[in-house]
């Protein structure tokens, strides 16, 4: 027995891992499924008799050793009625799904092709959290003082405990901001004083009102140089996040409107703020946001060839900086939901209105999709804004997609498990979705 006891205390002392730290479950369980050493001789096998018990929790913890190594998604992606260009092929498809689930996709469907211009390197970006900052009452405050509203900030008869939403009213001022998401707010002061009228087209329609067609003032709007002046100095004085060189400007006779991405520690959101003044030359509108970023980690990612295959999931979109939309300008129409192109011709009508040709439903008329194949011919890694189902603002490593048709779409490259995806949508065929008349009985 004492040579035995020896033999342990010497296994035991000769032992380099004994003044480890304790490790936690999963390497423990990951140890259990490495290749086992070399047999012990029959002294050794009495005292691995003794650990037996050991053992089998590690054999337990094997076994569930997915579900323990497995991190949960950062989060769950909202909803869209955007969906995918998929077809479902049989009703069945859609058994137990809810109707608001369910759509017609139109008349063409989307196949997309990587070009060969396309990368096929994975990567890893960072992930952002939007955390809002500060109190929204005092902001609210604040921005009263910087804009001249006096008044105490009321909570909106809309508000509620998810989307609280206050405001300041005077006169035609009216402050606003609602705390929820990215802490959106907004300032406007509109009025009928701010421009004349040309007396030629001034007619009296009843005894209480008079219409008036404006008359602009270019004279009293100020200069480019003096508006960009202006927003820096009410950019600074709010202590909004900005680059001077990103600021666009767009001056008419009409009145000018400012916007730049809005910032937080440089990095650069998929956000905006707005700036606008009327044809007095006076601000008369200004929003912007009330957030930070917090980093929640790095994550790997997907190739931009990879990445093409989730543009017809239609779960993967992500809104991109409004500066992609602004490079196509005089190109296509965007759908802002989907970022595609409208496919379908428009016809002007007499009156000048554009009249969008809606397909006639013929029973006997084949309802396939025209199938309508786009090559991706190049790829440009950006951050994505995405909302969370819990209305929460993030921002996420993904591509802007261009295809060979001249728009493009936007989708995450996180690698599959980072975050949830919403539920598929189901697209049905329109003989699906149109029910079968009644047929009636007949009774001999």
């Amino acid at each position: 027995m004492n040579e035995e006891f020896e033999l342990r205390k010497r296994i035991s002392d000769a032992d380099p891992g004994r003044d480890a730290p304790e490790l936690n479950q999963s390497v423990v369980a990951r140890a259990a499924l490495g290749k086992p050493g070399r047999q012990l001789g029959f002294r050794g096998l009495r005292v691995a008799v003794g650990s037996a018990s050991v053992a089998v929790t590690a054999i337990a913890l094997a076994i569930t050793l997915p579900a323990v190594m497995t991190p949960a998604p950062l989060f769950t992606v909202a909803s869209s009625s955007t969906g995918s260009e998929r077809l479902s092929s049989s009703a069945d498809s859609s058994a137990g799904m809810d109707e608001s689930s369910m759509f017609w996709p139109g008349l063409s469907s989307y196949e997309y092709t990587p070009g060969s211009a396309l990368s096929d390197e994975t990567g890893s970006g960072q992930v952002y959290q939007g955390k809002l900052v500060g109190d929204p009452l005092e902001i609210l405050k604040q921005l009263g003082v910087i804009f001249g509203i006096a008044g105490e900030p009321v909570r909106d008869e809309w508000s509620d405990e998810n989307y609280p939403s206050y405001s300041i009213t005077e006169a035609n001022a009216y402050l606003n901001i609602y705390w929820s998401g990215t802490g959106s707010w907004s300032f406007s002061n509109w009025t009928d004083n701010q421009y004349g009228c040309s007396e030629d087209v001034t007619k009296k329609i009843d005894e209480e009102f008079v219409y008036c067609e404006p008359k602009p003032n270019p004279e009293l709007i100020p200069p480019v140089q003096q508006l960009k002046a202006e927003a820096e100095r009410l950019l600074d004085q709010m202590g909004i996040d900005f680059q001077s060189s990103s600021i666009t400007i767009s001056r008419d006779d009409w009145g000018a409107y400012a916007w730049l991405p809005y910032l937080t520690d440089g990095i650069e959101t998929g956000l905006q703020t707005y700036l606008n003044w009327g044809m007095d030359g006076k601000l008369s509108y200004f929003s912007s946001h009330n957030v930070e970023l917090v980093a929640r980690g790095s994550f790997d990612t997907v190739s931009a060839v990879d990445a093409v295959s989730r543009v017809s999931e239609g779960r993967w979109y992500g809104s991109p900086p409004e500066s992609f939309y602004r490079a196509l300008d005089g190109g296509p129409t965007f759908d802002s939901s989907v970022s595609r192109a409208s496919s379908t011709p428009v016809e002007e009508t007499k009156d000048g209105s554009i009249d969008q040709p809606m397909p006639i439903e013929d029973p006997n008329q084949n309802y396939e999709p025209e199938i309508v194949k786009l090559t991706v011919d190049r790829s440009e890694a950006t951050m994505l804004s995405v909302w969370d189902s819990a209305g929460n603002y993030w921002l996420v490593p993904g591509y802007v997609l261009f295809n060979d048709q001249g728009w493009f779409d936007s989708v995450i490259s996180l690698e599959e498990g980072v975050i949830e995806l919403p539920e598929p949508m189901v697209m049905l065929p329109m003989d699906v979705i149109r029910e079968d008349p009644a047929v009636s009985e007949m009774v001999d």
